[in-house]
């Protein structure tokens, strides 16, 4: 029993996985992502599983995404085993030996490789079966799309190395003359000692069958360094080839067919940045540090004095014209925001209101509606959109009727700005054909997949190309993460919001439609971006009732105004989109052409449920409204439970020690602002006594284990699960409310 063991520990399997934690540990850390991934742990917040367990190609899962998918991870896999095979194949001389040295190191080096494809497959199966709600053929037939891809690579690869085998064999011969000095050669042994070679009792020489490994002391050492070293080069021309492969899909991204899975573009980057890695310490060894901290050092240099320059800006703004631009500063903020501009933008918004209710019967005071929505990804986009589709037209095109302002976050921003477009178009006459503004439809469009667009451009285009642009009038923008998400967003909407801010000033100002505020945070200090047609800078400023202090405290900058000379009002809807929903990472800071230049973030930072905003236009308008209407009705859309409590541990370990106090706040931040803001509305309640109705519209999971991710993807299930919570008994109760809030008011005037 004691020699079995021995001999399976000096297998060439086993050998081989205790030495890929001995040396390069950096390159298991791609593995550990991709396993961490798929079960559920890395990005899961972000819907990373998605990438993997449901890859779409051209806005399907099916065999063929699931077939590109298995291509990707046969390139990610033989590009491990090719790096590997260069960094270790040294430490095993009895390679050369073998007929096809290459093909017998991958297939004792398949222990890792191995376990991630049976953990992918089962992960899949589960994904597809309970998230993907697909059948049990259809998944058979995902399986079978993946299983292809990944065997045609592999033999693909075999195929070349056992052709480089030929070819390497026919060098050496030719190299060393005849057979007898060949033999010659090879058999003389060499009286240098191998410090690096590994023992090895036994190797895999096929699938199915083990074989002793050679004894290589009498061959010569410097022959058995060649053969490898021909090898290296046969390996190394496929990592260029991968390089070549990435550069041509960053060119063809624009074409539908060319954007692969976001999941095989990260293992197709990873397969690349192992090539990389590998090269770079085989060909540098002992130098490999040294000159990574230069490259670094150069880098941060060309960037720090803008040689490189790949920062995102918000397409349709003007970046051109350095010398007019706006100063940023606490002095240029507080001469530019002024009471008098604050009152002039005051008139202008009255004569808006002035006209919202002309369009009720003379006499009446209607009810006026303010939406707030909630951030939150897709998940907060799609409930957003359920919510309007369906009270609106459960009210009969009341809601919209009788709401004045909508503003919020990120996802919720989102489903709320396509809504308000479909209810401009349905008022022109431009929907198309025969469609709705509550056929089902929509909701599906807004709920479609916009993460695989960004982690593909993320995995090719941000790393590979920063250097490719696109060009809008005279100004040029960065085709990274930013312009796939727009691209991408266009395309699941028919190109409906592919429109510039300004085009909604005129509808806003007749009050065909409501009034509505895109919000973000500048990373800088914390002030709100406020991005309207309509000048509204008596948001920037809190309108204190006391003379209390001198000066104006500006916390916000009316975008419009301040950027009037970079033309604002040609800024991209979906920009404006982006820009109040930049989550970290997932999409790149916008920088806007200010002197000094700020970027900005997502509004949730500062106000994710978009409430503030929305108290403080109705303190700044609270005479007008009580004068001219039936009330307030304050309506919150948000994709989480209010006043919700995370499960709290009972027993905590050595990390959530280190490491709570430290994101602590990070981790109850919507729940600070949350009580944070019940304190703003009940105030602002105060200003309109016996008038104002506060209606709380959540998604509520059916599960709460199995809520819906907040991420840019959401599977049918999610979906399903999404639609299902308009029929909580909250909501439903909510929706009373607000009917009888409707009805109630205007029957009394009646």
């Amino acid at each position: 029993m004691k020699r079995f063991w021995l001999r399976f520990f000096y297998s060439f399997p086993i050998q081989l996985l205790l030495l890929h934690f001995r040396k390069y540990q950096v390159l298991l850390i791609f593995w550990a992502i991709l396993f961490s991934t798929i079960n559920g742990g890395f990005a899961k917040t972000f819907g990373g599983d998605a990438l993997f367990l449901a890859p779409e190609y051209m806005g399907k899962v099916n065999f063929y995404s699931t077939t590109v998918t298995g291509v990707a991870a046969a390139i990610f896999t033989m590009s491990w085993n090719i790096t590997t095979f260069i960094l270790h194949s040294g430490r095993f001389k009895f390679l050369a030996t073998t007929s096809q040295p290459f093909s017998r190191y991958c297939l004792n080096n398949s222990i890792i490789p191995g376990a991630f494809l049976l953990m992918l497959l089962w992960r899949g199966w589960q994904y597809q079966r309970w998230q993907e709600l697909n059948s049990v053929p259809h998944i058979l037939l995902l399986a079978e799309g993946f299983i292809c891809g990944y065997l045609a690579v592999i033999f693909f690869s075999f195929f070349y190395f056992f052709n480089a085998d030929k070819n390497i064999g026919r060098r050496l011969m030719k190299k060393f003359g005849n057979p007898r000095n060949f033999l010659r050669t090879v058999l003389k042994p060499n009286q240098e000692r191998d410090e690096n070679s590994l023992p090895v009792y036994s190797y895999f020489s096929s699938p199915f069958r083990i074989r002793r490994a050679r004894n290589v002391d009498h061959y010569n050492k410097h022959y058995l360094d060649n053969i490898f070293r021909q090898h290296h080069f046969a390996a190394m021309i496929t990592i260029g080839l991968a390089l070549v492969f990435l550069v041509i899909m960053a060119y063809l991204m624009d074409y539908n067919a060319f954007r692969i899975p976001a999941g095989a573009s990260v293992l197709i980057f990873f397969a690349f940045l192992i090539g990389v890695a590998g090269a770079y310490a085989y060909l540098l060894e002992s130098w490999a540090i040294p000159v990574l901290i230069t490259l670094i050092v150069g880098l941060n240099w060309m960037v720090k004095n803008q040689w490189i320059d790949n920062r995102n800006k918000a397409y349709g703004l003007n970046y051109l014209d350095k010398k007019d631009r706006p100063e940023y500063s606490v002095l240029s903020l507080q001469e530019f925001f002024t009471e008098a501009r604050a009152e002039a933008d005051r008139k202008n918004t009255i004569k808006i209101l002035e006209n919202w209710k002309a369009k009720f019967p003379a006499g009446s005071k209607p009810p006026l509606i303010v939406i707030n929505t909630s951030g939150g990804g897709s998940r907060s986009a799609a409930w957003t959109m359920n919510v309007l589709q369906r009270y609106d037209s459960l009210l009969k095109g009341k809601l919209l009727k009788h709401t004045f302002l909508m503003t919020g976050a990120s996802g919720g921003m989102l489903g709320a700005t396509y809504f308000r477009e479909l209810y401009l178009r349905q008022q022109e006459g431009k929907m198309p054909g025969k469609a709705r503004l509550y056929d089902s439809i929509y909701c599906e469009k807004i709920s479609r997949d916009l993460l695989n667009s960004v982690f593909s451009s993320f995995a090719v285009n941000d790393f590979i190309t920063p250097f490719r642009h696109f060009d809008i009038g005279k100004n040029s923008y960065a085709k990274d993460r930013g312009y796939a998400f727009e691209m991408q967003l266009n395309i699941n909407t028919d190109h409906v919001l592919n429109k510039t801010v300004g085009d909604y000033r005129q509808p806003e100002y007749d009050a065909k439609i409501p009034m509505l505020i895109w919000c973000a945070t500048i990373n800088s200090d914390g002030r709100r971006l406020f991005m309207s047609p309509q000048p509204v800078s008596y948001l920037c400023a809190a309108n204190y009732r006391y003379p209390t202090r001198a000066v104006r405290d500006v916390d916000g900058v009316d975008f419009n105004q301040f950027f009037a000379n970079q033309d604002a009002n040609e800024l991209r809807v979906t920009s404006a989109i982006r820009m109040s929903a930049t989550f970290p990472y997932v999409l790149p800071n916008v920088f806007l052409p200010s002197n000094p230049i700020v970027d900005v973030m997502d509004a949730g930072i500062r106000d994710n449920f978009g409430q503030e905003t929305s108290v403080r236009f109705l303190y700044t308008f609270r005479e007008w409204i009580n004068e001219n209407t039936g009330g307030v009705i304050f309506m919150q859309i948000r994709d989480t439970r209010k006043n919700d409590v995370s499960p709290i541990k009972q027993q905590k370990d050595l990390g959530d020690l280190i490491f709570e106090p430290l994101f602590s706040m990070q981790a109850n931040w919507m729940s600070m602002q949350d009580f944070h803001q019940d304190h703003l509305v009940n105030y602002i309640e105060s200003y309109f006594p016996g008038k104002f109705k506060r209606l709380i519209f959540q998604y509520v999971p059916q599960q709460a284990e199995k809520a819906a991710a907040l991420s840019l993807h959401l599977t049918p299930r999610e979906k399903l699960d999404i639609a299902r919570a308009l029929d909580n008994p909250g909501n439903q109760q909510a929706f009373g409310q607000l009917n009888e809030a409707l009805t109630g008011i205007l029957s009394q005037q009646h």
